[in-house]
């Protein structure tokens, strides 16, 4: 974990504390389970010891949103209604990051056929798709922010979840907002959990759970 992203989760942590909110990190790295299952376990713990389902926020960053989605569907599918979810610097599926991250291993990857590099990454429990899994919650009435940033050096903009929806006409534009970011020049990617749009949303779902709870 860099400086950076330690000053943040400790200002998360005050920040919470002072409205009143429970912040809970779950690693998603684990042995013989697949990634979303901490997640889901520790969420179930909290409706079972009497949380409302509509009070829980889901938050990830980069890779741990593809998590979150998975997450997020899991409930949905199961008809439990979670708070909402906030989106930043992520893609729109596991398969389309690969064929543009800036690293070797996967130029290697993104030379296989499309059809065989899915299957592969469906094997590894990779496939992650979270444009899919949004358009499948539109009818699900759950407020869904999606942050990224248009010169992301790490998830290139043809990669990025906010491209992959824009032009999606079945979004209903009331519960889903798509935020392009264009500052934070020396780190585009991390840059994004410092930026005011992040915090703006992030409190502007936080008031109705607390007044509600």
């Amino acid at each position: 974990m860099t400086s950076k992203i330690a000053s943040l989760a400790i200002l998360a942590a005050l920040t919470c504390t002072f409205l009143s909110v429970s912040l809970l990190m779950i690693p998603f790295i684990n042995k013989n389970q697949s990634l979303s299952q901490p997640s889901i376990k520790e969420i179930s713990k909290l409706i079972d010891n009497g949380v409302k389902p509509e009070n829980i926020i889901l938050f990830g960053h980069s890779f741990g949103e593809a998590v979150a989605s998975e997450v997020l569907k899991y409930f949905a599918d199961k008809n439990i209604k979670l708070g909402g979810i906030i989106f930043t610097s992520t893609f729109s599926s596991f398969h389309n990051a690969i064929k543009h991250f800036p690293i070797p291993q996967a130029k290697i990857l993104s030379v296989l056929p499309s059809c065989l590099l899915k299957k592969m990454l469906k094997v590894l429990n990779l496939d992650f798709d979270i444009a899919n899994n949004i358009r499948g919650l539109q009818n699900e009435n759950i407020p869904i922010v999606i942050i990224n940033h248009e010169r992301d050096n790490l998830i290139p903009y043809p990669a990025q979840l906010a491209k992959g929806l824009e032009d999606n006409q079945s979004l209903n534009r009331n519960l889903t907002k798509i935020v392009n970011l264009k500052s934070f020049e020396y780190d585009p990617h991390n840059g994004v959990l410092f930026s005011c749009e992040l915090n703006k949303n992030l409190l502007d779902l936080i008031p109705n759970k607390t007044i509600n709870r």
